[in-house]
């Protein structure tokens, strides 16, 4: 794998062919002969265990520790370098939340997923939900209440129940460090640099036997004699996928990198049926610049004095609006125009002046412990953006026909559009989009400034389905085998979340699935 992230720098296509392309390219080229066997043949096996679980997040380590607890032994593969594990669990901001009471947690969880996850899942999460705290207190994590973040969503049904945790309320890592210091006490081996490329199925029955993996270039073969659980995320990061099943692309994720489908890819070649592949809770906030692409950056204008524009030089939306985990500005920036034939907000342009260039910096993120590039990105802003104009980070023109020029926008049109809102700023009243008055700060002292913004997630919901004990099912409804999967690869969440909601059903997941794949009883030796 390609990375250079150590020097704050990450290359997409090195990326992208070392941890993406280059196990499907394993398993396209003569897979079964690269693993000493073939169509029919008992599997050569390199590495055994009970339970082989995919990814360190949150629900890997659950899963590991539920099923070394239940008495398996147990095997972990993660993707990337040790220095990088961990998942969207590690990097994100590492709260979660739990229902008071049950049946007005069904009420939300069910308005949440917006009728797209059946109601006996639904039920699974809410009830393991509800004991969550109790769990983690084993783990040495004591709850502490996160009151700004309950309820994210107050006007559906059910949301009064919602606490929002932390532990001892701290982020920067501080669940996920205590979650996967237990998976070490118990001497869980993780195999690090060693990506997934399919699963070995048997012939006759379509159980699933093992898991074929890389490790050094080289083709590692290991049995699971009970399980195999997925929890190596969705698809944030496999741009080719996100063609064919979300609304608008591309869109760029908060989290790692590594997550780039596989699970998904692995589960469909199994027999898997997909669900919920069409939400990516996209909302507006980030730069794409070649010395880190794909990884965001994460913008912040300072002091209100901007607004966002499309590619005709237009505002469409408030550019206060708050993003949530679901709503966020999705239905603005997904949007197709027909005629033109061009998502014309992908990205969207942030237009501010002089005054607002010297209020601080723009590139928000670095040093702060929340996503990829806040933990892994190294990169420290300039306070005037000064060094992020001179890189082309940031687009400036000396008159707006000059910034509009360079950005390929008709210049009558942005200046219009920044004259109309300056008259708004003069009136403090914003009738197109609502700005609150007192955030109506005017855009008028050149040189003029762009930061081109795309769209930011958090995280995919789709993947494989799966029921309510966590097996991953066919079209038909029918469970694969001996195959479970939990946390973001195939949400039950399914629309929106809560915030921390992905954390608590990642935990929650992977406990189910991880007792259950350790219940399986031990495949027959062929």
């Amino acid at each position: 794998m390609t990375e250079r992230i150590t020097t704050g720098k990450m290359n997409r296509r090195g990326f992208l062919k070392g941890a993406a392309a280059a196990a499907p390219a394993v398993a396209a080229a003569g897979a079964w002969d690269a693993w000493g066997q073939s169509p029919g043949q008992a599997p050569r096996w390199d590495r055994e265990a009970d339970v082989v679980i995919l990814g360190t997040g949150f629900a890997g380590l659950a899963a590991a520790i539920a099923a070394h607890d239940a008495g398996a032994k147990v095997l972990i593969l993660e993707k990337l370098k040790q220095e990088h594990e961990g998942g969207n669990s590690r990097v994100s901001g590492n709260m979660w939340w739990t229902p008071t009471n049950l049946p007005e947690a069904l009420q939300y969880m069910e308005a949440l997923s917006n009728g797209l996850t059946d109601k006996e899942s639904t039920r699974a999460l809410a009830e393991a939900m509800m004991g969550l705290n109790e769990w983690l207190a084993t783990m040495g994590v004591t709850a502490a209440p996160l009151g700004v973040f309950q309820p994210e969503h107050p006007q559906l049904p059910g949301a009064a129940c919602v606490r929002t945790w932390s532990n001892n309320g701290a982020g920067d890592g501080k669940l996920w460090i205590p979650i996967r210091g237990e998976v070490e006490k118990r001497g869980i081996e993780v195999l690090y640099e060693t990506p997934a490329v399919d699963l070995v199925l048997s012939p006759s029955s379509r159980e699933v036997l093992g898991v074929r993996a890389t490790a050094a270039g080289k083709p590692l073969a290991i049995q699971a004699r009970r399980g195999v659980v997925l929890a190596c995320g969705g698809f944030e990061f496999n741009f080719e996928m996100q063609k064919q099943f979300l609304p608008g692309w591309p869109t760029y994720g908060r989290g790692t990198p590594g997550n780039t489908g596989d699970g998904i890819r692995m589960a469909q070649k199994a027999g898997a049926a997909l669900w919920h592949m069409n939400n990516s809770l996209a909302g507006v906030g980030c730069m794409m610049v070649p010395e880190f692409e794909p990884v965001m950056i994460p913008v912040s204008i300072p002091g209100n004095g901007y607004i966002l524009v499309d590619k005709t030089g237009r505002r469409f939306m408030s550019e206060l609006r708050e993003n949530r985990h679901g709503f966020g500005h999705k239905e603005h920036l997904l949007f197709f125009d027909g005629v033109i034939g061009d998502f014309t907000r992908i990205p969207c342009y942030a237009i501010f002046d002089e005054t607002t260039r010297l209020r601080g910096p723009v590139v928000s993120g670095a040093g702060w412990k929340f996503g990829w590039f806040g933990w892994f990105g190294n990169y420290q802003a300039s306070r005037d953006n000064s060094k992020e104009i001179e890189k082309g980070w940031i687009v400036k023109g000396e008159s707006l026909a000059d910034l509009a020029t360079r950005l390929e926008i008709k210049p009558a049109e942005l200046e219009a559009t920044v004259a109309k809102y300056n008259g708004y700023c003069a009136n403090k009243l914003d009738p197109d989009f609502a700005r609150p008055a007192r955030s109506l700060v005017s855009i008028e002292k050149p040189p003029f400034y762009c930061v081109k913004m795309y769209p930011a997630t958090f995280n995919t919901q789709g993947g494989p389905r799966r029921n309510p004990r966590c097996e991953v099912v066919d079209p038909d409804g029918r469970p694969i085998p001996r195959l479970y999967s939990a946390g973001e690869l195939g949400s039950f969440w399914g629309w929106m979340y809560n915030g921390g909601g992905n954390n608590s059903e990642a935990l929650c997941t992977g406990r189910i699935a991880g007792g259950n794949a350790a219940a399986e009883q031990p495949v027959k030796k062929s």
